[in-house]
């Protein structure tokens, strides 16, 4: 494997463990375009367990966008567009990971495997690792960055909940 390569997986290592923050993340267009793919093809796979295909597919993209509107206007509210590409791309990169890891558990989830407390986990540390990077990139306190990412949530989940029918 590549150096870069090495680099970059060793950089969504470091952000999963909150030892990294979107400030470390490299200011580069194209990792951030890179990183968009593979969050809403993964999103639209996902999707896929709880609504028909074709809708699935639009699910991703729609959730990408959606995700990318709401970070920009909230560092558009703290004064710190600048952060921008390196903070949704952060976001975008632990995306990824959490939904690889989430693909799998979802699949093979059944009521009696108890790989819903798994999934649930994986949640919990999604959110953690997502107030990490926001506190970071709007610099205000940890519950407010909770507060925030609350937020974020309500509006995909009614949002887009209305709008691919799912509420």
């Amino acid at each position: 494997m590549s150096t870069p390569w090495r680099a970059l997986l060793a950089l969504i290592g470091d952000l999963l463990r909150l030892r990294r923050g979107p400030q470390d993340v490299p200011y580069s267009p194209t990792v951030l375009l890179l990183a968009l793919l593979p969050y809403a093809l993964l999103g639209s796979a996902l999707a896929a367990f709880v609504m028909p295909a074709q809708q699935a597919l639009c699910y991703g993209p729609a959730e990408t966008a959606l995700l990318a509107a709401l970070v920009y206007a909230a560092l558009a509210l703290r004064r710190r567009p600048a952060r921008y590409v390196q903070t949704l791309t952060a976001l975008l990169l632990v995306g990824v990971a959490f939904n690889a890891l989430s693909l799998p558990l979802t699949a093979l989830a059944q009521q009696e495997n108890g790989l819903g407390l798994l999934i649930l986990l994986l949640v919990g540390w999604s959110f953690a690792v997502s107030v990490h990077i926001l506190r970071q990139a709007l610099d205000i306190p940890v519950p407010a960055s909770v507060l925030v990412n609350i937020g974020f949530f309500l509006v995909a989940y009614y949002g887009l909940g209305s709008l691919f029918g799912l509420l």
